[in-house]
């Protein structure tokens, strides 16, 4: 079974891009097909065997977005299991790439999806938002980290559990 790279019961490796712009606000990408689509997360994709990560993240973003982003670093890196009413979906290993800078127009509807900058204290308030980014959005602040995230999906709601028990996004 298979979803555009994605293949059930394989582990898929991959890096996402952490971008602020001048007033402070998040590069975000609503997905437009695929595993999460409709879903709101941060630009990245799929490392290529023998790829630098930064160098992947950075073409990524490039793809996606039409940025091209400069200064960059790993910041952290997470896997995340994804259950699906309680069985094993698939797994992700994504290093999370932070660009200092970015030159270009961004280009706000692409294949990958719908590109948009967002303050953080807002991103609370979209419609599905991928749980993995309330989790780098934390774990930011610590870099750099390594974490081991479980993702729950029972139907009515999503979320991520750390491995020591801290639950994103957090319940209110």
């Amino acid at each position: 079974m298979s979803s555009g790279f994605l293949t059930v019961n394989s582990i898929v490796v991959g890096a996402i891009v952490y971008l602020r712009d001048e007033n402070g606000r998040i590069l975000l990408q609503r997905r437009r097909s695929g595993l999460f689509k409709g879903y709101v997360g941060l630009p990245g994709g799929k490392i290529e065997f023998g790829e630098d990560i930064v160098d992947a993240a950075l073409r990524e973003l490039r793809e996606e977005t039409g940025l091209k982003g400069f200064r960059a670093s790993a910041s952290g890196v997470y896997s995340e299991v994804n259950f699906d009413n309680q069985s094993t979906s698939n797994h992700f290993v994504l290093f999370v790439i932070r660009a200092g800078g970015y030159e270009g127009n961004l280009l706000e509807t692409t294949p990958e999806g719908q590109n948009f900058w967002m303050h953080e204290e807002d991103i609370d308030s979209l419609e599905r938002v991928l749980p993995d980014l309330f989790f780098v959005l934390d774990a930011i602040n610590r870099a750099p980290f390594v974490e081991s995230l479980r993702r729950y999906n029972d139907g009515n709601q999503t979320y991520v559990v750390t491995s020591d028990g801290r639950r994103y996004p957090k319940q209110r």
